[in-house]
């Protein structure tokens, strides 16, 4: 069998030249397993430093969260304390002191709006009672009507309008709203 290796040489440097890229090729996925595993140990190098981090501050947030829940049930932070814990522990009572002063201010806008609006309207009835005497109605009791204001004055005329233009036949009744007393 070696003879016939010997006899073509083709095959032989053939086999050589396959060998040496099958050795290329291992070399380089060698490498780049190599490089892939450098970087994912100094990646979780990098992971457990951040974690180690995470542990310290575990700590510190849950005072900070204790401290938040203590100031919500009314007890102030203890004078020991971080400052930082003591700050953001009293923000959740700033918070909710100026929501009620919100709240408030809001009210008294709101009822000082309501006041000028009653006032405006009380001072247009009266107005309208001492210098137009004809928008007041008594009815047959003999008591003072309310004062018709202009949607009521304009639905009554329509009302005249309507019942003026429809034809009564012999055996219809009008609406109450457009019979005349």
């Amino acid at each position: 069998m070696f003879l016939v290796l010997a006899a073509n040489p083709i095959l032989a440097t053939g086999g050589q030249l396959a060998g040496i890229i099958i050795c290329f090729y291992i070399l380089i996925f060698v490498m780049l397993a190599l490089v892939f595993n450098l970087v994912m140990a100094f990646a979780m190098g990098w992971i457990r430093e951040k974690i180690e981090l995470l542990k310290k501050l575990r700590p510190m947030i849950e005072s900070i969260n204790e401290s938040t829940e203590a100031v919500s049930q009314g007890v102030e932070p203890a004078a020991y304390e971080n400052t930082a814990i003591r700050t953001v522990a009293t923000i959740p009572a700033r918070v909710n002191a100026a929501d009620k002063k919100v709240d408030q201010a809001a009210d008294r806008v709101a009822d000082a709006v309501i006041e000028f609006r009653a006032r405006t309207v009380q001072a247009q009835t009266i107005v309208k009672a001492f210098f137009l005497p004809g928008l007041t109605k008594r009815s047959a009791s003999g008591k003072q009507r309310e004062i018709a204001g202009p949607d009521q004055r304009l639905e009554e005329i329509r009302a005249a309008e309507i019942a003026a233009k429809a034809p009564t036949e012999p055996g219809t009744v009008q609406p109450a709203s457009t019979q005349q007393p």
